[in-house]
């Protein structure tokens, strides 16, 4: 997990140096701040997201959904005895597990606070 921290951290932050070296010159460190920023939010909404989905909490929305709209299969298991086709309740407790998302979230917390860090040294 260390070595995908590393990377994760070391590519967002060259991707930020080549954003910024597309805006101009002129305020270098003010675009690489800007960008540093950009991309540890948008890692810290996608490793949100990740964590959100990880932990279960639209289980209960998938299986409704596949209890109203799965009347049909439903119908169709009765008929031929086929137990695939049912909607199992152990979907509501299903867990995934995704091995991005720590890495995902540490590398987004780094890189707003060495943002929040340059912005300071830029004021001053």
């Amino acid at each position: 997990m260390l070595k995908h921290y590393f990377i994760a951290v070391i590519s967002a932050i060259v991707l930020a140096a080549i954003l910024s070296f597309t805006q101009g010159t002129l305020k270098f460190f003010l675009h690489f701040t800007n960008a540093i920023f950009y991309i540890g939010l948008t890692l810290f909404v996608i490793g949100g997201f990740l964590l959100i989905v990880q932990s279960g909490f639209f289980n209960i929305t998938r299986y409704g959904i596949r209890k109203v709209f799965g009347t049909r299969d439903q119908q169709m298991a009765e008929m031929t005895g086929d137990e695939s086709l049912t909607v199992k309740k152990d979907m509501i407790y299903r867990r995934y597990n995704f091995s991005v998302t720590k890495p995902l979230l540490m590398t987004s917390i780094t890189l707003v606070i060495l943002s929040f860090l340059f912005s300071f040294m830029i004021i001053s």
